[in-house]
């Protein structure tokens, strides 16, 4: 029950999102003020560990792997888009998903979310064309001693951070007619006249070696990664730059976070970390 003391309403309301989020989001992504009534808050937090984890070096995550269809590319409506599946444990995967420059975040975004619904031509990694069939894909022939095929990644772990005020965009929220404080609404909840006087959503995501957090608070503030005998095909996938991420629920394909991060790998780091070194002891 809200007292009636900003304050205390306030630290408790807080309180209630640090822990939902398991500490992700440690305050309700709106200001309670006076005349708030009621508050309506929900939380969404997605915790998985990768099924094999990254190797990490000089802030570079990498790993390989002979699963070559772990990786793929899409014709989409904006264009060829690379996505990497990181299985996860729980029934959670994280899709990593690479545009074409210049292409923004939204478009690569919702390619994403088409790919999961099959909407758009695929191409899997051991079907790519040599050369560069996709945004950070390189397909080639390197010397093997086994001749077993191989799909390199190496990408940076990244921890993001967005606020979003709803109201900024109350039609696409459906909250116009809402906010309209001349009449009630909600006649449902309550016998008092209420209307949205704020509308907020903070959503946190961490990518590690280890594996992959994420949490989201929404609130209502209703006021009033020998000598070769031979070669392998190689895959190598580099996900850097701009690149957005998917956290989906693979047994339905619900997409439950997504975002976009501008993640840069390092040319070379303090401990001797150098790109062409991927993929040199072929282990898969």
């Amino acid at each position: 029950m809200l007292s009636g003391d900003v304050a205390a309403d306030r630290a408790a309301l807080d309180a209630w999102a640090d822990k939902r989020s398991g500490g992700l989001v440690p305050r309700l992504p709106i200001l309670l003020r006076e005349g708030t009534e009621l508050v309506l808050a929900g939380a969404l937090t997605v915790r998985t560990n990768w099924l094999r984890p990254f190797d990490e070096h000089g802030g570079v995550l990498y790993r390989t792997s002979a699963l070559l269809d772990r990786v793929e590319v899409v014709e989409a409506p904006c264009g060829r888009v690379t996505v990497l599946k990181v299985l996860g444990t729980g029934g959670i995967d994280v899709h990593l998903l690479r545009g074409e420059a210049g292409v923004p975040g939204g478009e690569v975004l919702a390619a994403g979310v088409g790919a999961l619904q099959r909407a758009y031509p695929a191409v899997p990694g051991d079907r790519l064309s040599y050369g560069e069939p996709g945004p950070g894909v390189t397909v080639s022939r390197v010397p093997s001693s086994d001749r077993q095929p191989y799909l390199s990644v190496p990408t940076v772990p990244f921890e993001v951070t967005a606020q979003h005020d709803l109201l900024d965009h109350a039609g696409l929220f459906g909250l116009t007619a809402a906010t309209d404080d001349s009449r009630g609404h909600f006649p449902g909840i309550s016998g008092e006249p209420l209307a949205v006087g704020a509308a907020g959503q903070t959503v946190t995501a961490a990518l590690s070696a280890l594996g992959y957090r994420s949490a989201a608070v929404t609130a209502f503030g209703v006021a009033a990664w020998g000598v070769p005998a031979s070669t392998a095909r190689r895959v190598r996938a580099e996900f850097s730059g701009p690149i957005g991420f998917l956290t989906v629920h693979r047994t339905s394909r619900l997409v439950l976070t997504a975002g976009w991060v501008d993640a840069r790998l390092p040319e070379e780091d303090g401990d001797g970390w150098d790109e062409s070194d991927d993929g040199a002891d072929g282990t898969a």
